[in-house]
């Protein structure tokens, strides 16, 4: 398959962009049309009500003074009622049907109602944000006029200013509020499987370290997602970087006795005819060869245990009887340092389990205890129940290891020092082998260091 590209990229980002945007847009538009529609069934129309006496009240008085007056500017009157009455005076030509009012656009429903309906008789019309009352026909300037008395504006909605605006404003700007809010809205879904697209192709393409930082701390499902993924990502480095190590550790042991042996091949020819340093040669050979063999072993049986999780051959084990039997068989190479293997405590307890497995974990755990155990001294184990799991504490009295390394024990070729392994004769797969044996078994291995000397080693066990 071909690599995708920036290009590529570019292309995805913008395509799953636009039709979230798209789909947005519509679903909101949608929402917008049904909401406004039926908003039009519930929207205030005008009613005539009985009609307010003090407006009435003063509508004949300013009448009355007007009736004594031959000529009259009609928006002079209207500026003057305004600033002594606060109120907003309003004429209707019953000729001409046209009305003289403010000319801000909110007064537009007032007269296009005013010139559509007759009023002969004095009432006060409601018209949600102000109250109009009508008076009886005037004759000013030789034409017959009606007065009305409109209250102050109260602009106490947004929808009341919105709806001064000519209509062609009013779905533009509908128009445009939608589109920002669905584009912003796509773009908050879309950065995040962006970016994890992104980091999906560069962990593919080798780069392990890859992460996605950019949403993680966000507590929503995209930031579970992306802690989902660096987790995963994080695991695989750490698999790959543990394999890639391994594999390297396995050639560089496989190196040394390999380089002896060939040393050793080459003397040995050297030395034909001598029969007693040819067979020191050749015995050496033997000790090289031996462990080549042991190191190969062991490396199949953790390679063999890392990939056998369904394979167990799970029997009825009585413990007990398993950890004394390995003592028994670990004593034999106890015996040539004079240490002895003292085990303490006993269960009664039986537990489904692979015995093959477990005893190559009880072993390696116990001869590792013995290897770094001075000579002439013992090495405890301690068998308990606890909590409704069997506890395996293998306890020795060498030298311990750094607290910062304990838990490096159980890798692969881990070394405290160098030579350390060497010098005992071991692989340094032992623990590794214990390790992958108690975790099939769905159980824990620890170790820690003990006062004042020496390294405690605890295998847990559910029964």
């Amino acid at each position: 398959m071909a690599k995708q590209g920036p290009a590529g990229l570019k292309k995805f980002s913008l395509g799953i962009s636009l039709k979230l945007f798209l789909a947005f847009w519509l679903v909101i538009l949608t929402s917008v049309l049904i909401s406004y529609l039926v908003t039009m069934q519930f929207r205030h129309t005008p009613s005539q009500e009985q009609v307010d006496p003090q407006q009435l009240e003063l509508l004949s008085k300013y009448i009355q003074r007007l009736a004594d007056k031959k000529k009259v500017k009609l928006k002079a009157i209207q500026q003057q009622f305004y600033q002594k009455h606060h109120q907003h005076l309003l004429i209707k030509n019953l000729t001409t049907k046209q009305v003289y009012a403010p000319r801000k656009r909110i007064w537009g429903e007032i007269k296009y109602y005013l010139r559509r309906h007759p009023l002969n008789n004095p009432v006060t019309i409601d018209f949600a944000f102000t109250q109009v009352t009508t008076s009886q026909p005037i004759i000013i300037n030789g034409e017959q006029l009606q007065l009305f008395i409109a209250s102050k504006i109260e602009h106490k909605h947004l929808v009341g200013l919105v709806n001064q605006w000519p209509l062609a404003l009013r779905i533009l700007m509908l128009l445009t509020i939608s589109v920002l809010c669905c584009w912003f809205l796509a773009k908050s879904f879309t950065k995040p499987l962006i970016a994890i697209q992104k980091a999906s192709k560069e962990l593919g393409e080798g780069k392990l370290a890859t992460r996605i930082t950019i949403f993680d701390q966000r507590s929503d499902e995209f930031g579970d997602l992306a802690r989902s993924f660096n987790q995963m990502a994080s695991e695989l480095e750490n698999n790959i970087s543990a394999h890639q190590r391994l594999l390297g550790d396995v050639s560089h042991e496989l190196r040394s006795p390999l380089t002896r042996l060939q040393l050793a091949v080459a003397l040995a020819e050297k030395n034909i005819g001598n029969d007693a340093e040819q067979q020191k040669h050749l015995t050496r050979c033997e000790t090289e060869v031996d462990r080549l063999d042991e190191m190969i072993a062991d490396v199949l049986t953790l390679s063999r245990l890392e990939h056998s999780q369904n394979s167990l051959a799970s029997v009825e084990v009585k413990l007990d009887h398993l950890v004394l039997q390995v003592i028994n068989d670990c004593q034999y190479f106890a015996n040539s340092k004079n240490v002895a293997i003292v085990l303490q405590g006993e269960i009664k307890q039986t537990i489904f389990a692979d015995t093959k497995m477990l005893t190559s974990a009880f072993s390696n755990v116990i001869n590792n205890a013995v290897k770094y155990s001075p000579n002439n001294q013992e090495v405890s184990v301690e068998l308990s129940e606890l909590d409704h799991k069997i506890v395996l504490n293998v306890i020795d009295r060498g030298p311990g290891v750094p607290d910062e390394m304990t838990e490096k024990l159980f890798t692969p070729f881990f070394r405290v020092a160098d030579g350390r392994e060497r010098s005992s004769g071991g692989t340094g797969l032992g623990l590794a082998i214990a390790q992958q044996a108690v975790h099939l078994h769905q159980g824990e291995i620890t170790a820690q260091n003990r006062n004042p000397s020496g390294l405690i080693v605890t295998i847990t066990l559910p029964i």
